[in-house]
């Protein structure tokens, strides 16, 4: 987005669009208004950073509830639904992305700005009834009051932030000056009511922004560390985990491989996010692909993840392990896995790297606007710290925990990821339109466990945990028959 361009402007761009969209499926085009709803999120909610302000400033689940939201309009189109139902949806969506652009667009005028025309307003109709013109007087005073506080956002804001106790000191003290002039009081008395009417203003403007510049600089801190955290998170618990267990396991001659994976990833990572960035200013929708590589790699990841937990599963047992160990491999890991593992810190890093980078180069670019580029960086730094205590904590586990308890909450923390990966990809490729969702009703989206109302993607969930159930089973029924056999061969 450009500087000069504000985010309703935004949204004004994409009702435009989506009106447009729904001119063309009111005439038969369904087709047409289908691409035309695909403009708008590619072309505008994507390209021009809609969706990652949306994220870091407001939230992710209010970003995948506006993704979610495009799917239905989408899917009602293809659906042929009636025109007054997609006319519906159209709407809902339209009033999501104001409803986010009022949230991102800094106020149109500060407090003290208001004050200062209410505190004008409020001395002309002093005067005018100093000099007993009592009739015009009191419009001017009342009317005022209403414009540019009592029918603003200024009462709003006043009484949650300040409180209901300030917003009733106001409310009270118009009521008692407007009564005064209405029953003509004494001038000097009336005057002085008015003056101090404009000074409580005054001072209310005056404090409400102290309390909203604070407020909005520890909301500034905390939606950067969210950000950092939660797409963090899973990478530091899947990397954390596999240089837990190669240390536990006797294995630290690897960790070198782990390290790299993970590095490679972060520079991989950058490569990316300068890809899609350079896209984006050279006027392409870099938006779908975006989405197509996230959802093709939190596929591969699945495929990794699945192997590797099901290998170091097979492990958990003390018994398992020691003959691991006495085979031809000795104390090393074989190759094969070996690669698997740091493939799989490689994928943790780069699915989430990139994002990341995008993330907050959003946040950098309102924040210099908003003077809270201080709130980004110590966010950041609050996550960072508290990721290194995740890891430190998944490496003190590590070492604590017997043999078994560690291998199979490493395997379940990494199959609860494969679920998680596997409804994400899914959303992924509905967001890039190569599929066509069906939407569930009643499904919240949890986008941190994958979850989100698509028929196709709880239909994915559904097989992972039935093949990941199979696995587990067929595992275990393996390892009693051939300890069986082992047992009957002695």
């Amino acid at each position: 987005m450009s500087a000069d361009k504000s985010w309703k402007a935004v949204a004004t761009e994409m009702q435009v669009i989506i009106d447009d969209a729904y001119g063309l499926y009111a005439s038969g085009n369904a087709d047409g208004g289908y691409e035309r709803i695909n403009d708008a999120y590619f072309g505008h909610y994507e390209v021009d950073g809609f969706e990652r302000n949306t994220q870091s400033r407001i939230g992710g689940s209010r970003a995948g509830n506006v993704e979610v939201q495009f799917s239905r309009v989408k899917g009602a189109m293809r659906s042929g639904k009636p025109n007054e139902e997609v006319r519906k949806e159209a709407d809902t969506l339209i009033a999501m992305l104001f409803e986010d652009a009022e949230k991102l667009d800094p106020p149109d005028m500060a407090w003290t700005d208001l004050a200062e025309i209410l505190q004008k307003e409020f001395s002309e109709a002093a005067e005018m009834y100093a000099e007993g013109h009592v009739v015009r007087a009191e419009p001017k005073f009342r009317k005022a009051y209403a414009r540019y506080y009592g029918k603003s956002s200024f009462q709003d804001n006043v009484a949650k932030s300040l409180g209901n106790a300030r917003d009733s000191e106001i409310v009270d003290l118009y009521t008692k000056t407007k009564t005064m002039i209405l029953n003509k009081e004494s001038k000097p008395a009336v005057v002085a009511s008015i003056n101090e009417l404009s000074d409580l203003l005054s001072k209310t403007a005056v404090d409400l922004t102290k309390r909203q510049g604070r407020a909005q600089w520890w909301a500034t801190v905390v939606a950067s560390l969210l950000i950092l955290l939660r797409e963090g998170f899973e990478a530091i618990l899947i990397v954390g985990a596999i240089i837990a267990y190669l240390r536990k396991s006797g294995n630290e001659n690897n960790l070198g491989a782990v390290y790299k994976g993970s590095f490679i990833g972060i520079l991989a990572s950058i490569v990316m996010a300068l890809i899609l960035i350079c896209l984006t200013r050279f006027g392409f929708e870099s938006g779908q692909g975006q989405e197509v590589v996230e959802g093709v790699t939190m596929f591969i990841a699945v495929a990794v993840l699945f192997y590797t937990s099901n290998w170091m599963l097979s492990k958990a047992s003390s018994k398992a392990w020691s003959d691991y160990l006495k085979g031809k491999i000795q104390t090393s890991v074989d190759r094969r896995s070996m690669f698997s593992l740091a493939f799989t810190c490689f994928l943790a890093v780069f699915r989430e790297g990139a994002e990341v980078i995008l993330f907050y180069q959003a946040m950098f670019s309102g924040s210099d606007a908003s003077g809270t580029v201080s709130a980004v960086i110590l966010g950041m730094v609050i996550a960072v710290l508290l990721l290194v205590f995740v890891y430190k904590a998944i490496i003190l586990t590590g070492k604590k925990l017997p043999l078994k308890p560690f291998f199979m909450a490493t395997s379940i923390l990494m199959f609860v990821m494969v679920v998680a990966f596997v409804g994400g990809g899914i959303s992924e490729f509905v967001d890039a339109a190569w599929i066509q969702p069906h939407l569930v009703e009643g499904v919240p989206t949890i986008s941190l466990l994958g979850i989100y109302p698509y028929a196709q993607s709880l239909i994915a969930q559904g097989i992972a945990i039935l093949v990941i159930v199979s696995s587990l089973v067929l595992g275990h029924v393996l390892s009693i028959r051939k300890n069986e056999e082992k047992s009957s061969s002695k």
